[in-house]
């Protein structure tokens, strides 16, 4: 049945001869068709274990909730809400505890991105998204989303060799009474295709503007990530900043092969991080992930390696890897992942890691961390 805006548009068609067609091409879905759900929800079970120590046993669950929708024809617009702890910038998961009390919802992700059809390769975010450039858990966690904006450039240079330019501006604090903290990014990738195999270069720089308000939000209980970067403290001992200044620069090559298997394709990806503005030696931060496979289809498996090793003062430790406990690490992980029906995949990830400097007398037992989940999306 016609609603009474596409009547209107016929009869006006008509009048003026033109090919009632057009009318089906260029009237735009309603705005309720536009809208695409989506989202996921995550039992887990994890376990500490850790010699000369007692075991540890908890169980957290996910949920996130996704609304995307294009606004028109170069604009959309992405909300997302999720569980959580809204004190931790690095994590959406919830630990079953509280005494049957309900769980937090926040607002996760609220941005637009712009992308004008008349000039294609250009991109235009703003709000609070996910990291729009290549990235691993070395520095910025798979939860964490930045607040701000951005502007990208991304271009085929020719059928083998493509180009992206990206600059970030983010606000990590407003003070009302002193300077604000903020987050400057600079990022430029190079990829290149041989055949159906893929080479991608990227280099990053993440400047940081009075990153001390990082550790006194951090001591005044504002943020609940793990802290391991040094600080510095007043003659009554409390916190006023961080021992370093940080501008952390991040080089990921990674290469994508095919292996005449369409679900199982192959990844490496190396990366070397060095804050250049470090209060020590310890600067430098190593990554290594490998994996074998990736597709949701049914049957289908993942296996995937990663090692880590972050010295104390390479990134700012409340926005890595949460379950990597902040900087000072040294990390080894396995995961194997496995789809037995659509929409749902079996997880089971080991975790093991070790500080690399402790102080004298300090116990540095390997901590064994597994995590066994389900994983539904929607």
């Amino acid at each position: 049945m016609l609603t009474s805006p596409k009547v209107f548009s016929l009869v006006l068609c008509v009048l003026l001869g033109v090919p009632t067609v057009a009318i089906a091409q260029v009237a735009p879905a309603p705005w309720y068709e536009r809208i695409q759900f989506g989202g996921d929800f995550r039992p887990r079970y994890e376990g500490f274990y850790q010699k000369e120590r007692t075991t540890r046993h908890r169980n957290r669950f996910r949920l996130r909730l996704r609304i995307n929708t294009n606004v028109n024809d170069d604009t959309r617009l992405q909300i997302q809400i999720t569980s959580g702890d809204p004190g931790t910038p690095t994590s959406t998961n919830q630990t079953f505890k509280g005494f049957f009390r309900p769980k937090p919802f926040n607002l996760d992700r609220a941005n637009i991105q712009y992308n004008p059809s008349g000039a294609s390769a250009l991109t235009l975010g703003m709000g609070k998204f996910g990291p729009p450039m290549t990235r691993t858990q070395m520095l910025w966690d798979n939860d964490l989303n930045f607040e701000g904006g951005y502007e990208q450039v991304a271009w085929a240079v020719n059928d083998t060799v493509d180009v992206t330019l990206l600059s970030l501006q983010t606000a990590l604090t407003e003070v009302s009474s002193g300077e604000d903290s903020y987050m400057l990014g600079g990022y430029g990738e190079v990829g290149f295709s041989f055949g159906s195999h893929r080479l991608q270069v990227s280099v990053a720089d993440y400047g940081f503007g009075n990153v001390d308000q990082v550790a006194v939000g951090q001591a005044a209980g504002l943020i609940k990530s793990p802290f391991t970067n040094l600080v510095d403290r007043d003659a009554n001992g409390t916190v006023i900043g961080l021992a370093s200044d940080f501008n952390m620069v991040d080089t990921i090559v990674q290469a994508e092969f095919d292996t005449g298997r369409e679900e199982y394709p192959f990844r490496l990806l190396a990366e070397y991080l060095r804050n250049t503005r470090a209060a020590s030696s310890q600067d430098t931060g190593i990554w290594f992930e490998a994996r074998y496979g990736g597709s949701r289809a049914v049957d289908t498996y993942t296996l995937g390696y990663t090692y880590g090793r972050m010295q104390q003062e390479a990134s700012l430790s409340p926005f890595v890897f949460s379950d990597m406990l902040g900087t000072n690490v040294q990390l080894h992980m396995v995961n194997l992942a496995y789809n037995p029906l659509p929409n749902l995949s079996l997880d089971l990830t080991l975790h093991f890691f070790k500080r690399l400097e402790v102080e004298t007398g300090m116990r540095n037992n390997w901590l064994a961390r597994p995590h066994i989940a389900a994983i539904i999306r929607f």
